[in-house]
């Protein structure tokens, strides 16, 4: 088993990109962790998110096929770094004036990112956590945004 079958090196890349954001959000604002009463829903975002991450990049071997054509992953590639670039984007607009509309934008194209990953590489736990990530993370934004 080689390098390249454990590492999807886009799909890293993808990952990279996308958490790169998230990251710099958090460095610059103040999130008062009070105002979400439910912690369940906080551990599910977080293990959905980190688990997307890891996994659009790491090929663990379990309820994974790949690309089943050429064609899903020339498809896959365009339709990923379209939705990276929107994504992204948003985050632009997001640092300058949050608004609920780019903050939901940002929740549903980046679980958009994952679920799509999944169902194309035909990666069974990708899409599952991208689910797990949307749920968790659409109360996140709410509960945020409320305080704004």
């Amino acid at each position: 088993m080689g390098f390249f079958d454990v590492v999807n090196i886009y799909g890293f890349l993808f990952a990279v990109i996308l958490l790169i954001p998230d990251i710099i959000f958090a460095k610059t604002h103040r999130i008062d962790r009070s105002i979400f009463n439910n912690r369940a829903m906080l551990y599910i975002e977080r293990i959905g998110k980190y688990c997307s991450l890891f996994l659009m990049g790491i090929n663990i071997g379990i309820l994974e096929e790949g690309f089943t054509a050429p064609v899903m992953k020339i498809f896959w590639l365009a339709a990923v770094s379209i939705m990276t670039v929107i994504c992204i984007v948003l985050w632009i607009f997001c640092f300058k004036r949050e608004t609920k509309l780019i903050a939901y934008c940002i929740t549903v194209i980046t679980a958009l990112i994952f679920m799509l990953s999944g169902l194309l590489q035909v990666k069974t736990l990708l899409l599952t956590f991208g689910f797990v990530y949307l749920i968790g993370q659409l109360y996140v934004t709410k509960k945020y945004m409320e305080t704004k």
